[in-house]
């Protein structure tokens, strides 16, 4: 497969359009050993080469279910490898078999090659532009927001229910089999009603967290995110997108193990890294205490405690002197009540509070 070497366009869309050019030579006639031994060198040549392809695959998939349900079949279908002749999914395969005159034609109609190079031209014009927005479309359902220092409960249709923290955004989609949340920022707490058949999947980054019917909150902090297990189990795994971009995901080894979390657990991640702590005992109220509209500090950093308040608050704080955010606190303060936390570092601290600017300054004594 020959692939644009024009010097002005970025490398970007030379790999988008490799990837849309593999994908259709895979769904025409005539795939051969050879042609999947090249395919399978282009994708390990590049990290990028298996992301985009990705991305044509999940783009396929959305829009093969949405010509689906314009065409009266069943929700959730997908039309399959040699299907794309069906006049119900335009675009069809050039190897879909016709019969006409009681005799199967062996030779494609010039109305499925039109088609053929209708849905080939849509692939390029995917992979130029359009593939972002149409691998999020599982998750351009219902969005739920809350504000700055705002804590708000969200019932859904299945009978679970989800808790916003402080400027926290999610989308909810709901197909026939799966449940899926997509936790684009902050922290959110779920209770799971019990359906066996579609599991509840929490996306993150690149993390997932999945369960069936279970208590658990997840809090993101760029790729990275914190699962608290209050009741329940889950299952904490890289995302499929993140698992085919990583070298030697497809031999198994995968890019983060799948770690199963019990009633008690608190999980951190680094990057591909998992730390777990399998009986958190109290550590688990106090890291859930912000549903109350509280915040826990148990002998940590000012400078983490200080991070902590900023997430709630529209006035931040600032430490001046390094030295003062090493300082250890602890205690239990509401998470939008600046002022008794200053006054009590003033009091029982060597810091200083200067409150005069558009910030609230910390300073050694």
């Amino acid at each position: 497969m020959k692939a644009s070497m024009d010097s002005n366009v970025p490398e970007s869309e030379r790999v988008e359009e490799a990837a849309a050019r593999w994908f259709a030579r895979q769904h025409s006639e005539g795939w051969t050993d050879a042609d999947q031994a090249q395919f399978d060198a282009w994708l390990d040549a590049s990290t990028a080469h298996r992301v985009q392809y990705l991305r044509i695959v999940t783009t396929w998939e959305q829009s093969a279910r949405m010509q689906a349900l314009s065409a009266g079949v069943s929700p959730g279908t997908v039309p399959p490898r040699d299907s794309w002749g069906d006049q119900r999914f335009p675009g069809g395969s050039t190897a879909q078999a016709e019969i006409a005159g009681g005799e199967i034609a062996s030779e494609p109609t010039r109305h499925h090659r039109r088609h053929w190079h209708f849905a080939a031209a849509a692939l390029v014009a995917v992979a130029l532009g359009l593939s972002m927005w149409a691998i999020d479309l599982r998750f351009a359902a219902d969005r739920y927001t809350t504000a700055l220092g705002g804590v708000e409960n969200v019932s859904l249709g299945d009978g679970s229910k989800i808790t916003l923290n402080t400027d926290t955004s999610i989308r909810v989609s709901f197909s026939d089999h799966e449940r899926t949340i997509k936790l684009d920022k902050g922290e959110a707490f779920f209770e799971v009603a019990k359906d066996k058949t579609r599991p509840f999947i929490v996306y993150a980054g690149n993390k997932r967290v999945m369960a069936v019917g279970t208590r658990f909150s997840v809090r993101r902090d760029r790729d990275d995110i914190q699962v608290v297990v209050a009741e329940g189990r889950v299952n904490l795994a890289a995302s499929p997108e993140q698992v085919l971009a990583t070298p030697g995901a497809n031999d198994g080894r995968g890019p983060m193990p799948a770690t199963f979390l019990d009633a008690g657990a608190v999980a951190r991640t680094s990057n591909d890294d998992v730390l777990v702590r399998p009986d958190a005992g109290a550590e688990v109220v106090k890291l859930l205490s912000w549903r109350k509209g509280y915040i826990y500090f148990d002998n940590v950093p000012l400078a983490d405690a200080v991070a902590e308040f900023n997430r709630y608050n529209t006035r931040k704080m600032v430490i001046e002197d390094p030295e003062i955010g090493t300082l250890r606190v602890g205690g239990n303060f509401r998470s939008t009540n600046i002022d008794a936390f200053l006054e009590l570092m003033q009091s029982g601290f060597p810091v200083a509070v200067d409150d005069s600017g558009d910030r609230i300054v910390l300073k050694n004594r």
